[in-house]
């Protein structure tokens, strides 16, 4: 008869290789509530060390700063209506890649941008194509995108990996009748540099409450679950698209997704509904208010570093701040913090696209109550 501690021994031993076939067959890794690090949920105050406004200056304004990104030599990329800027990694303005038109080097609605080691490549619709521009800010080349027509909308160029570029773009929902709840198909597309065509990958589904008007001349939606995406080790897509918890991360030249995880977690009630909730959507003549959800979806934003994923999660404490994990290439939940941040800061940590990591640190929007905004780096030392 087995003692006791060969039993556990047996039954560690036991989890080990479930684990490992977990990983190599493709299942979802669970993870424990608790993560690995000894001082994990401790709080974390940032240093702030630089802050960038548009006061005194003509070079550039602040609307609704957005998708920030860090270029390979530490230099800062955003958008805003009708602006690429730049700035260097000191906070000093470079330059404006904006040059509105359909002529080269000219762009109307800008979808993203994103940086390699050589360009700066800036997605702009109407029609939809990349433009190439060097770091000097030398207007190189384009590729046209033309699969992106018919009922695709709000297409995003998210990776670039050798000669191929990989976009995200979405079916437009509809319904016919009352309204109903949706599987909205998120598809990555894989477009040529060389050939300019493109052709579709996978498919990750998520869910929203679609109203379509009388006729089908105006549709509306809340999402219920949205697909939040980052770039990680610079050939992956680490993602979510579902409410509750689970990441996964893509290889899109494979088109495979090669590792799934989640972690034991305790959802959050939903916020108070605003008085923009209460309202509701003005679609075909009549007001629709937002359909009323047991629980907040749990990933609000997925940052990447080296071999770290950062999950910002739901969890928010009036005195802690909120509550972010951390895990490894692997999948395994090594460690967790709360952050506190300014009130101006705390709800753009909560939304893709306005803050973004640089190593130790932290580049966010703040938005004041007059809804001036300012781009503040922050030192975080996890």
């Amino acid at each position: 008869m087995r003692t006791h501690a060969e039993r556990f021994l047996a039954r560690a031993i036991l989890m080990m290789a479930l684990s490992v076939t977990a990983i190599a067959f493709g299942q979802v890794i669970e993870n424990p509530a608790k993560p690995k690090a000894a001082n994990a949920g401790r709080v974390i105050v940032p240093e702030e060390v630089l802050a960038i406004s548009d006061e005194g200056t003509r070079d550039y304004y602040f609307k609704a700063p957005h998708d920030l990104m860090i270029a390979p030599d530490g230099s800062l990329f955003l958008l805003d209506e009708y602006q690429v800027l730049q700035f260097d990694k000191s906070g000093k303005f470079v330059r404006d890649l904006y040059k509105k038109g359909q002529g080269p080097g000219e762009m109307s609605y800008v979808r993203a941008c994103l940086t390699t080691d050589k360009n700066v490549i800036v997605h702009t619709d109407s029609p939809n194509r990349l433009i190439f521009f060097d770091y000097a800010g030398k207007y190189e080349k384009e590729i046209p995108m033309r699969a992106l027509t018919g009922n695709t909308y709000r297409p995003k160029t998210l990776l670039a990996d050798g000669g191929k570029f990989y976009i995200q773009s979405a079916d437009l929902p509809r319904v016919k009748g009352d309204p109903d709840y949706v599987d909205v198909p998120h598809t990555i597309l894989a477009l040529n540099a060389v050939t300019a065509e493109s052709r579709e990958l996978s498919s990750f589904s998520t869910r929203s409450y679609v109203i379509t008007a009388a006729g089908g001349r105006s549709t509306g939606l809340y999402e219920i679950s949205s697909f939040f995406v980052a770039p990680f080790k610079g050939k992956y897509l680490a993602l979510s698209h579902t409410s509750e918890y689970l990441i996964k991360i893509y290889d899109p030249a494979a088109d495979k997704v090669i590792r799934e995880f989640h972690r034991v977690y305790e959802r959050v009630k939903p916020e108070p509904p605003t008085e923009i909730d209460k309202k509701g959507q003005l679609i075909g003549g009549k007001r629709y208010p937002r359909p009323e959800q047991d629980f907040q979806s749990d990933v609000k934003v997925i940052l990447t570093r080296g071999d770290e994923i950062w999950v910002v999660t739901s969890t928010k404490d009036k005195s802690k701040g909120v509550l972010i994990d951390v895990f490894d290439g692997e999948g395994v939940y090594r460690d967790c913090f709360y952050l506190i941040l300014p009130v101006a800061a705390l709800d753009e940590l909560r939304w893709p696209g306005y803050c973004t990591l640089d190593g130790e640190f932290l580049w966010i929007v703040e938005r004041a109550e007059d809804e001036t905004a300012t781009i503040k780096k922050y030192r975080v030392v996890i």
